[in-house]
Parts: structure tokens; sequence; C-alpha cells
């Protein structure tokens, strides 16, 4: 009987293809990711790449192939991955590059509602937001040009890439909306101006009460 896949997470792709690659253990999997940069677009926190290891493995998509010390290290336990679990890396691999695929991130709902601030208070935070983007764009072009002159091969740095790209495409469009609220292209209807207005109104009355 076929056991269940366990969900196809960022994580647990990349797990697939390291052991793709060669047998390994966790840490050698964890050192791996970060060497590579697959930190900056996968979440690699706390016991995350443990629990993955074990739905794959329950999943029958890596297995155990020997369990061994160095010195007074712990016992590291070294992992392969089976048949069934490269037919579901190629599978999903190629699926997910094929067929864009609908994501929801925060940042679009927070844009969906944009509206439920005034345009003042739209455009500081996203000034703030730019800030905070150039900061990471900068970092992460320096952490390409390291591995390009660490002579990392590039197919192994493309993630770091797509991850500037994003980075740069995201700060033009913030860039873009704060430019627009300021010449009045991108203007809020006057109902719901007077409606913010209304409601500053009140938390100041509401302000007065609680501190007269």
């Amino acid at each position: 009987m076929r056991r269940p896949i366990p969900p196809r997470t960022p994580l647990a792709l990349a797990v697939l293809f390291l052991l793709y690659e060669r047998p390994m253990h966790p840490y050698e999997l964890q050192s791996h990711m970060r060497e590579r940069g697959h930190d900056q677009v996968i979440k690699l926190k706390g016991g995350s790449l443990y629990h993955t290891i074990e739905r794959l493995q329950q999943a029958g998509l890596i297995e155990p192939i020997e369990t061994g010390r160095e010195g007074r290290r712990p016992e590291r336990t070294v992992y392969a991955i089976t048949p069934q679990g490269i037919d579901e890396l190629l599978d999903w691999f190629a699926e997910l590059l094929a067929r864009p695929q609908q994501e929801f991130p925060m940042f679009g709902a927070a844009v969906a509602f944009l509206a439920a601030l005034p345009p003042e208070q739209v455009t500081q935070l996203f000034q703030q937001r730019a800030a905070v983007l150039e900061a990471e764009s900068a970092r992460t072009a320096s952490m390409i040009e390291s591995m390009r002159r660490a002579d990392l091969s590039r197919i192994f740095r493309v993630e770091s890439e797509y991850q500037q790209a994003m980075l740069q495409a995201e700060l033009r469009w913030v860039n873009e909306i704060v430019a627009d609220i300021r010449s009045g292209a991108l203007a809020w209807p006057d109902e719901v101006l007077e409606l913010h207005a209304q409601r500053q109104q009140q938390r100041d009355q509401h302000a007065k009460e609680i501190n007269p």
C-alpha cells in the first residue's frame, strides 16, 4: 500500500534535492543549505529540519542507511533518498518550474486593504518598507558576490539571484506607489478620507477621556 505523501514544503524539497545528490546526515543538510543560500528562500529554524526528515522517512521518500559517531559528538544518522523519493522529487520539481502557483503572501493581503489607512500614513509606512528592502537587497547582492568570488557554480546561487530580483521588483513598486500618492495619481475617495477623519476624532476623544 502506497504511503501518503507529506506536505510539499520548500524545506522538504531542499532535503530531497540534497539527498538526491548524495546521502547526508541532518547537520550536513543544514550546512549545505546555508552555504548555498537556501536559507534565504526557505525557512530553516529550530527543529523544522528534523521534523521534515521524520515525515519524509515515514512516507518512504528517504531512509536511514547508517548511524555513526565522530569523537565525542552525538550519533548522527545518514539518510538517503529512496526510488519513490526520486520519483516524487522529479515530478514535484517539474510541476513547480512549469506551473505558476497561486500563493497568498501577507503583504498582498495588506495591500488589498490599503484604504484602511489614510494616504499620509501609507506613504510613511511604505517609505519604511522601502528602507528595509534596500538593506535586504544590498545584503543579498553582497552574498551573491561572495559566492561568485568563492567560485561557486551559478547553478547553486540562482535562488539568491531570484530573491534579489523579487526584492528589487517590490522596491520599485513600493517607490512607485509612494510617488503616485504624492502626485495624486493614486487618491483615496472623499468618503474614505471623511471616514478616516471621523475615526481620528473618535480616537482623540477617547484619549482625552482616559487621560483627562
